[in-house]
């Protein structure tokens, strides 16, 4: 058996925050809990195909990425919404996950390179506060644990999006009180189920609630209606 190795280890408010490796394979723990894992990565892939797609026409497409994790989720936004104009900001308060990724996943050394990448050290919540009826999409991955999202920030991500667009949120399982808080805001909530794995066996599914604010018009429907 490959052994495994601990790379990182920082104490944070949140819990102590480990990277490791076996055999080529990262995981991120959180007080022991995995997060993220770069074997288990097919869902995120998937997740924002699903959210930003819908997007694809879109002039300038704005993006919210609710952590980083091990960087799978936001290299799979960057491919489905490749044109110029888009943009994307990582929201990551963990400062020494941002440092861990570009030190050991060599995988996403084009994210760091990509000019329409921004890193934000504050939550996603805080973000979408200071942004009204702007964002196109906002993808989050809570796989590790179920979505303990508070009224408030569900409100707060309902009001940074412009019509139609999408909330979408990871899960390690079905979650009826999320859907619950999210219905109460006002999002329309779709829920399915996703692989895991890209590869491999793929008998782990992942749960991916798609919350849509209203429905999407695009700028020459617009012109027309006014």
């Amino acid at each position: 058996m490959k052994p495994l190795v601990r790379l990182e280890e920082s104490h944070t408010a949140d819990g102590i925050w480990e990277l490791w490796r076996r055999d080529g394979e990262l995981s991120l723990l959180l007080d022991g809990t995995p997060v993220a894992n770069t074997r288990l990565c097919g869902s995120e892939e998937e997740m924002a195909r699903l959210a930003l797609s819908p997007m694809a026409r879109a002039g300038k497409p704005l993006v919210i990425i609710a952590g980083l994790g091990l960087g799978c989720g936001a290299l799979s936004a960057l491919s489905v919404l490749p044109r110029i104009t888009a943009r994307f900001i990582i929201a990551e308060p963990v400062k020494e996950i941002v440092s861990w990724c570009r030190k050991h996943c060599d995988f996403t050394s084009s994210l760091w390179q990509d000019e329409r990448v921004s890193v934000e050290n504050e939550s996603a919540a805080e973000l979408c506060r200071a942004r009204k009826a702007s964002v196109h999409a906002i993808l989050m991955r809570h796989t590790h644990a179920r979505c303990r999202l508070a009224q408030a920030d569900a409100q707060a991500y309902f009001e940074a999006l412009k019509g139609g667009g999408l909330l979408a949120i990871l899960l390690a399982e079905p979650d009826k009180r999320l859907e619950g808080v999210l219905r109460r805001v006002g999002f329309d909530c779709s829920v399915s189920q996703l692989p895991a794995a890209a590869k491999g066996k793929r008998t782990l599914l992942h749960t991916l609630v798609l919350a849509r604010r209203g429905r999407y018009i695009p700028f020459a429907e617009r012109m027309q209606r006014s």
